[in-house]
């Protein structure tokens, strides 16, 4: 089983390697393929609609704003770290 290991895991980066080799070198976007693809990555209008909502940071102050407005709390918990964006 371990030789089928080893066999199967050379033969695919042995693959890999003839595939860098065999590809392409990348050529350089003209300006307006430049433009067309800037154009097409970058954020559309309201594409990220969860940007435009106040968020608070402090939970207590969204409690106070919550219960004075009559309106539901949302919490949003990520798995560590610093928020994707400013809160």
């Amino acid at each position: 089983m371990k030789l089928y290991r080893i066999v199967s895991t050379a033969l695919l980066m042995l693959a890999f390697a003839i595939t860098l080799l065999l590809a392409d070198e990348p050529r350089p976007l003209g300006d307006d393929e430049f433009a067309k693809m800037h154009q097409m990555i970058k954020p559309q209008l309201g594409e990220s609609r969860w940007m435009e909502i106040d968020w608070y940071p402090n939970v207590w102050e969204a409690r106070q704003r919550a219960a004075a407005e009559g309106k539901p709390l949302f919490l949003w918990a990520g798995s560590g770290g610093a928020p994707a964006a400013g809160c």
